[in-house]
């Protein structure tokens, strides 16, 4: 897989980009794995590591590299089109923290998509491979983000 710079995927930008890169993306199962390293300095990082609650943001974002790197494998030339999440659902949370020093693995899977919605069965794997965080996520695609940002001040 060609490696695509993370900005080219999130709308997101540091320091709040806080997956470190795409390890795996499997167009047929849409799927993606990202991977994060907890480090001291890292936004969110207190105590020892980073509060689980972060999970969520983790999974957010490998969702959205999923689908934006879909996006680059379909069209290379155009940017790729900005998503909000909408919720979650069946979070669970195995740890406290995710410790400084340590590896994850986020796997995120497409597991319903329409023109403009999506949801996402997500996990976060530690490095013996055990799951310790995970969640569905919906989220909304609008065709023109700009704009429906605009009718959103008008309500």
């Amino acid at each position: 897989m060609t490696q695509i710079p993370l900005e080219d995927l999130l709308p997101h930008r540091p320091p709040m980009v806080l997956i470190d890169g795409v390890e795996s993306f499997d167009a047929a199962a849409m799927r993606l794995v990202a991977r994060v390293t907890i480090r001291e300095g890292q936004l969110f990082y207190a105590e020892g590591g980073v509060p689980n609650w972060v999970a969520i943001e983790y999974m957010a974002q490998a969702a959205a590299a999923l689908v934006g790197v879909h996006d680059k494998h379909l069209a290379p030339d155009r940017p790729v089109r900005p998503g909000l999440m909408l919720g979650t659902r069946r979070l669970d949370l195995r740890l406290a923290r995710f410790e400084a020093g340590k590896t994850y693995r986020v796997v995120a899977e497409n597991v319903f998509n329409d023109a403009d919605a999506a949801s996402f069965a997500c996990r976060i794997e530690d490095e013996a491979g055990e799951t310790v965080a995970a969640a569905t996520l919906n989220a909304y695609r609008p065709p023109d983000m700009e704009q429906f940002m605009k009718e959103q001040t008008k309500t």
